[in-house]
């Protein structure tokens, strides 16, 4: 959505192989999410490094999930870990913090690509408000409060796995993240949001709404309070 508001064409990608040399030669970044939404995957970030470094192509790494990485004992992974050369990871305490209404968040990288983004951010306007960014000097000092909400995050996705199941839906622990990406009986993804809906009451994402590739998941988001996902428990007879 990002390549669209600034008019360029965005292109999906696979993996790194699979990009057609024509559109890497005309492109502008590269983007990589990881830990990825809406199925929480995990990129290998020296791969997208090493592909960016070769063709001359800045890579911009979304690494707003870190926190929340489930997979490989836990480790949080970033693209610096492979050097700041043309490359950017961008982070942000709407996840970390549930701070999106602040707008707050970081990147850091290659010197260049920062210098540059910095002077675009104050020529376009975009200075964070003073008031906003004492609010996200606390919440970047202090991990406590991080590590409490992952472990609530792990519970709660623990409990909807339960509901999905007795809902005739199976859905694993996601590599990173805070959602569960189920795939649905029988592929028919606005089947069981319906279900989902009438026989629990939560609303869940039919997986379409992410692209083609996501036809026959759901996207579930763990982000309600725990005593209603409690109730919706109850619902379906847990």
């Amino acid at each position: 959505m990002g390549a669209t508001l600034a008019s360029c064409r965005p292109v999906a990608y696979d993996d790194l192989a699979g990009i057609d040399p024509s559109d890497a030669a005309r492109a502008v970044a590269l983007w990589v999410n990881s830990p990825a939404n809406p199925h929480g995957a995990l990129e290998d970030l020296g791969a997208a490094a090493d592909w960016g470094r070769e063709h001359g192509v800045p890579v911009l790494s979304d690494e707003c999930y870190v926190e929340f990485t489930w997979a490989g004992g836990g480790r949080r992974r970033t693209i610096l870990e492979h050097g700041p050369d043309g490359v950017l990871a961008v982070h942000s305490l709407s996840k970390r913090s549930n701070l999106a209404g602040a707008r707050a968040g970081c990147y850091a990288g290659d010197q260049e690509l920062v210098t540059f983004l910095g002077e675009v951010r104050k020529h376009a306007g975009q200075m964070v408000p003073g008031p906003v960014q004492a609010a996200a000097v606390v919440a970047w000092s202090d991990d406590a409060h991080v590590d409490a909400q992952r472990e609530v995050y792990r519970r709660r996705m623990a409990r909807l796995r339960q509901i999905l199941a007795a809902c005739g839906a199976a859905a694993t622990m996601p590599a990173g993240g805070f959602y569960l990406w189920a795939p649905a009986p029988g592929g028919d993804a606005c089947a069981l949001a319906l279900v989902r809906a009438e026989r629990a009451g939560i609303v869940v994402t039919p997986g379409e709404t992410f692209g083609p590739a996501g036809v026959g998941f759901v996207r579930v988001a763990a982000v309600q309070p725990d005593d209603r996902i409690e109730l919706a428990a109850s619902r379906v007879g847990l």
